[in-house]
């Protein structure tokens, strides 16, 4: 069985559905909330990053917005789990 440490550098590759592991990881997951919690939080993370990447809203070079574009979407995200 895969421990926390594993299954933390598996989870880019597990999110990408690009490891043969999949099955071991789901197992730890449904057995270990913390891993369950990063695996989400990285989701989050990756997702809202794509997000960000193609948003016309925000100049590049404003790091005070996006850091508040980025905090809103985590409050957001959080609120309706």
């Amino acid at each position: 069985m895969l421990n926390c440490k594993q299954v933390a550098g598996l989870a880019s590759d597990y999110l990408d559905k690009n490891t043969p592991l999949k099955w071991q990881i789901r197992l730890h997951l449904l057995m270990c909330a913390n891993c369950r919690r990063f695996v989400k939080h990285l989701d989050i993370t990756r997702k809202m990053g794509a997000g960000l990447e193609h948003s016309a809203n925000i100049p590049a070079d404003d790091a005070e917005q996006v850091l508040q574009k980025v905090k809103t979407k985590i409050h957001a995200k959080s609120s309706a789990d």
